[in-house]
């Protein structure tokens, strides 16, 4: 696969990225603004938590806007042409980037158990466990410690 040489720079910038539960099969522009983002209302929950509701194609939609993390960058990408065979070489160019996203659940509302939380916990988690320790303790230093 060749990734077309782009700065993310360059990218347009998109704040309106929404991720379905549902796969829906057309791949290209909507008209998303005009169609969906005007049924958009925010609400609070029970817990006081902010939540988005909405319905797509008349089904109820309950979702969260949630941020990238610092440090990541978000990116779209848009494919040239479509291949003839498996085998052939593709071509993708960065088109877009964001830095928060609106997740939709279909009739359930949003919670730490959603793919999109748990991806963004591990994320936090794999910095921690990642990160270099502030103080290697060596085997002679633990002999010396007493009990």
């Amino acid at each position: 696969m060749n990734l077309e040489k782009i700065t993310v720079e360059s990218a347009k910038k998109d704040s309106s990225v929404h991720f379905f539960p549902c796969e829906i099969k057309y791949n290209g522009e909507a008209e998303v603004d005009r169609y969906f983002n005007t049924s958009i209302k925010e609400c609070k929950r029970e817990d006081g938590e902010e939540m988005l509701t909405a319905t797509f194609r008349g089904r109820p939609l309950n979702g969260k806007i949630e941020r990238v993390p610092s440090g990541y960058t978000s990116i779209i990408m848009k494919e040239q042409r479509r291949p003839f065979t498996e085998e052939e070489e593709r071509t993708v160019t960065v088109t877009h980037t964001f830095d928060k996203f609106h997740y939709w659940n279909l009739d359930k509302k949003p919670s730490a158990d959603d793919r999109f939380s748990q991806m963004l916990d591990w994320v936090e988690l794999s910095k921690t466990l990642h990160s270099p320790t502030e103080a290697t303790v060596t085997s002679s230093q633990i002999s010396n410690v007493s009990i």
